[in-house]
C-alpha cells in the first residue's frame, strides 16, 4: 500500500523521534567477546561467514574477508587453518539452509572486489579446499559494497543480494545447471549512493540494508515484491543513529527478529517489528576498533555458542572477534531461536505460469484486466480478451501471442458472455468500460477471424465520471444480460439490461448500488444469481445479481481482522459441477490470490502465488489488477482449466506489463491455508 509524501514524511519523522528517544534513555547493555581470531594475513577484515559442521558443530569452521589476502578460514578457536589467495575478497557469504537442493547449499558466495564480480566455490571441509563452480561469475561491474543471501519460503529459490558503488541493489537468482552454478539477475532497485551491507531474514521475507550516511532499511525480498523500502532507523538528527553507519545484522529470535546495526557510536540493537532500539557495548571499551561487517550464524556451535556466535569484522585490528548469541539474547532479553518458526508469517502455496503474453503496448500501469472466451468446438482457439488502459482491447491466443488489437480508448475492465440475440442470430458479445468516452463500450467477437467488431449503437452512457470496473451477468431466471459498471471514486454499481432493439444495441438502466467506497472487481455467477463485488480497502461482498433485490449483501471476507490486505481487486468464478466451484480473488496487497468455494457460504479454501517459470523464462505476477479463470479444458497444457492474472511488474526481463496464464490444477494443488 502507498502512502503519499506527506504522511510518509510525517511516518518517518515519528519513527526518527522514537528511536533518537529511546537509544538516549537506554543505557548501554555491555556484551563480552568470547574470542579473537587471528589477525588476517594483510590485516583486513570486513566481511565473514560460518561453515557449520551438522555432524560435530564444534568442529565448523569461520570463512572471513581478507582483502588481498583472498579467503581465510579459521577455526572456532580463532586460529587460521587455511588460506585461498587467488580472489582479492571483500564480501564472504555462505547460504547454509536444510532446505536447498544439493547442488545449492552451502556454497561459499564472494565479492571479486578486483573484477566486480559474484563467485561461487564448494568447500571441501575435510582437505579444506576451494573448487569454483561458477564458470561464469555474476557480472556486476561496479564496486561491490556488500552481499548476502535469502532463500525463499514460497519457491525455495536462492537468491543473492549485491549492492553496488554507484547505489544499485541488484538481486540475482542462483541455480544448479550441469552440477556447476548458474546466475540470472531478477531485478535492479535504486537504494541511494552509499548503500552497503546487507542481512536477509528469511522468516519474514525481508532485507535490510545499511546507508551509510543516511540510515538502515529493509525491503520485501521476494523477487515480485514491492520495490518501495521501509525506515528502520535514521541517522541524526531525524533518528537514532551516528553517521557512518556500516555492518548489519540479523537473527530469528522466537516472535522478533533481532537486528544488530554498527554506527560510529558502536552498536544499536532492535527488536523487530517493534523496532525498539537499545544501545550495546560489545567487549571492554575500545576492545573493538573500528567494526565493519557483522555475521550472525543462529545455530548451535558446540558448547562454546550453544545458540550460535555474532561475528565482529574489527577493520583497526584487522581480526575478528566472536560473540555469542545466547550472551547477547539474554542481556536484550530476548528469546532464543530455538522456536524461531513460530514467528514465521503465512506462507501461500507457489505455482508457476505456463504461458505469458506479449507486453501490452502501452507504458506504465496500463494492463489491467482479461477475459477468456472458449471456442466449445475447437478449445486450442480459446482467446484472451484484456485490456490496455491507454490504449483499448487485445486478443491474445493460447499462446500469449497478439493476434488482434481495438485501440478505442482507456478500456478498464472486460468481460465477455455467449448467446446474445443480435440480427436474429447468437453472438458472443464483449463489453468493457471506456473512460475516454465515460461509457461502456459494447462487441462482438468473430470466432473465424478472430476479431473484435464494434456494434451499432453499442456505446452505453454510464452517467459516471470515470467508468472503472465492470462485469457481465446473464439470469437464469429470465434469460436477460445485464452489465454491472462501477465509479471509481466512490465504488457506486450501476445495472444496465442489455438487448439488441433495430439493429441496435440497448440499455437500460434497473439498479443502482452504493458501495460505501472504491470498488473495482466483480463478478456474477449465472448459475446461482450471485453478484460478488470487491471494496478494495473494505470487503470482498455478495450480493444478488437480478435487478429487483435491492442492495442486501453479506460479507464473505475482510481487509481488517480478514484473511485479505488492500487492495482487493479482480474477481472470477470456476464453474463446477452441481454449483460447486471456486471463486478467486487477487489479494494485490500480498501479491496473492485467495480461493473461497463457490458454494455455501464461500468457504475460504487458501491461497497461493504465482511465482517465476525459471525454465520457460517467465517471470511470476504480482501487483495483479484483473484475472479470470475458465473450467473447459483447454489441451494438455490446461487440462483442468485456464486462470489469467494480470501482472503488475514484468520482471526478467523488465518489460511493459503483460497477462501470465496458469494451469488451475496447477494452482489448486499449490493451495496452502492458514
Amino acid at each position: 500500500m502507498k502512502y503519499p509524501p506527506l504522511l510518509t514524511a510525517l511516518a518517518l519523522g515519528l519513527l526518527a523521534w522514537q528511536a533518537q528517544s529511546s537509544t538516549q534513555q537506554n543505557p548501554a547493555i555491555s556484551v563480552p567477546v568470547d574470542r579473537t581470531t587471528q589477525p588476517t594475513s594483510h590485516k583486513f577484515a570486513l566481511d565473514a561467514a560460518v561453515w557449520r559442521d551438522p555432524a560435530q558443530p564444534a568442529n565448523s569452521l569461520l570463512i572471513v574477508a581478507a582483502g588481498e589476502g583472498g579467503l581465510e578460514i579459521h577455526d572456532l578457536a580463532g586460529q587460521r587453518v587455511a588460506a585461498f589467495a587467488e580472489v582479492e575478497v571483500g564480501f564472504v557469504e555462505v547460504p547454509d539452509r536444510s532446505s536447498l537442493p544439493q547442488g545449492l547449499n552451502k556454497l561459499v558466495l564472494v565479492s571479486d572486489q578486483r573484477a566486480g564480480a559474484v563467485r561461487a566455490f564448494r568447500f571441501d571441509a575435510g582437505t579444506r579446499k576451494l573448487q569454483e563452480v561458477a564458470p561464469q561469475p555474476l557480472r556486476i561491474d561496479d564496486e561491490i559494497t556488500g552481499l548476502c543471501s535469502y532463500v525463499s519460503p514460497l519457491t525455495n529459490k536462492l537468491y543473492a543480494f549485491v549492492s553496488t558503488g554507484q547505489g544499485q541493489f541488484e538481486q540475482w537468482e542462483l541455480f544448479s545447471q550441469a552440477q556447476q552454478v548458474a546466475g540470472r539477475m531478477v531485478r535492479r532497485i535504486a537504494a541511494g549512493k552509499g548503500v552497503g551491507h546487507c542481512a536477509v531474514d528469511d522468516a519474514r521475507r525481508r532485507v535490510y540494508f545499511s546507508e551509510e550516511s543516511v540510515g538502515v532499511w529493509s525491503i520485501a525480498a521476494e523477487p515480485e515484491s514491492d520495490t518501495a523500502r521501509e525506515a528502520v532507523d535514521l541517522v541524526a538528527p531525524r533518528g537514532g543513529l551516528s553517521e557512518e553507519v556500516k555492518g548489519i545484522a540479523v537473527h530469528p529470535a522466537s516472535g522478533t527478529t533481532l537486528l544488530l546495526a554498527r554506527d560510529a557510536d558502536g552498536f544499536v540493537a532492535y527488536s523487530l517489528p517493534d523496532s525498539e532500539p537499545r544501545r550495546v557495548q560489545l567487549g571492554a571499551p575500545k576492545q573493538i576498533g573500528d567494526a565493519e561487517g557483522l555475521t550472525i550464524a543462529a545455530e548451535p556451535l558446540g558448547g562454546a555458542f550453544p545458540n550460535g556466535v555474532l561475528i565482529v569484522a574489527d577493520e583497526d585490528a584487522g581480526d575478528y572477534k566472536l560473540v555469542s548469541l545466547s550472551a547477547l539474547t539474554k542481556s536484550l532479553d530476548l528469546p532464543t531461536a530455538q522456536n524461531a518458526a513460530a514467528a514465521s508469517e503465512f506462507i501461500p502455496g507457489a505455482v508457476a505460469p505456463a504461458v505469458e503474453s506479449e507486453p501490452v503496448a502501452s507504458f506504465g500501469d496500463a494492463a489491467d484486466d482479461p477475459a477468456i472466451w472458449v471456442d466449445r468446438q475447437a478449445p486450442s482457439r480459446s482467446v484472451v480478451i484484456a485490456t490496455d488502459k491507454k490504449l483499448g482491447l487485445n486478443v491474445y491466443d493460447l499462446d500469449g501471442k497478439l493476434i488482434h488489437s481495438v485501440p478505442d480508448g482507456r478500456m478498464n475492465n472486460v468481460d465477455v458472455r455467449d448467446g446474445f440475440t443480435f440480427g436474429g442470430r447468437p453472438i458472443t458479445l464483449v463489453a468493457a468500460t471506456n473512460r475516454t468516452r465515460k461509457s461502456i463500450s459494447l462487441y462482438r467477437y468473430d470466432a473465424q477471424a478472430r476479431q473484435l467488431q464494434a456494434l451499432p449503437g453499442g456505446d452505453l452512457a454510464t452517467g459516471f465520471d470515470d467508468p472503472y470496473g465492470l462485469c457481465m451477468y446473464r439470469s437464469a431466471k429470465n434469460g436477460a444480460y445485464y452489465v454491472f459498471a462501477n465509479d471509481s471514486a466512490d465504488g457506486r454499481i450501476r445495472q444496465w439490461r442489455v438487448s439488441a432493439k433495430a439493429g441496435k444495441i440497448a440499455g437500460e438502466l434497473v439498479r443502482e448500488i452504493e458501495v460505501g467506497s472504491q470498488a473495482e472487481g466483480c463478478a456474477a455467477d449465472d448459475e446461482l444469481g450471485h453478484l460478488y463485488v470487491a471494496e478494495e480497502d473494505v470487503a470482498l461482498w455478495k450480493y444478488s445479481a437480478e435487478p429487483r433485490d435491492g442492495s442486501r449483501r453479506t460479507s464473505i471476507d475482510t481487509v481488517e481482522k480478514g484473511r485479505l490486505t488492500d487492495d482487493i481487486e479482480g474477481l472470477s468464478i470456476y464453474y463446477g459441477a452441481n454449483g460447486a466451484g471456486y471463486l478467486v480473488v487477487s489479494n494485490q496487497g500480498e501479491d496473492n490470490y485467495a480461493v473461497y468455494r463457490r458454494e455455501g457460504n464461500n468457504e475460504y479454501l487458501g491461497k497461493f502465488a504465482v511465482v517465476a517459470n525459471s525454465e520457460a523464462g517467465i517471470d511470476g505476477a504480482s501487483e495483479t489488477d484483473g484475472l479470470d479463470i475458465v473450467s473447459a479444458p483447454l489441451g494438455e497444457r490446461f487440462p483442468e482449466g485456464l486462470l489469467v492474472v494480470q501482472d503488475g511488474r514484468n520482471l526478467m526481463p523488465a518489460e511493459r506489463q503483460n497477462f501470465k496464464y496458469v494451469s488451475w490444477k496447477d494452482a489448486l494443488r499449490s493451495l496452502r491455508k492458514e
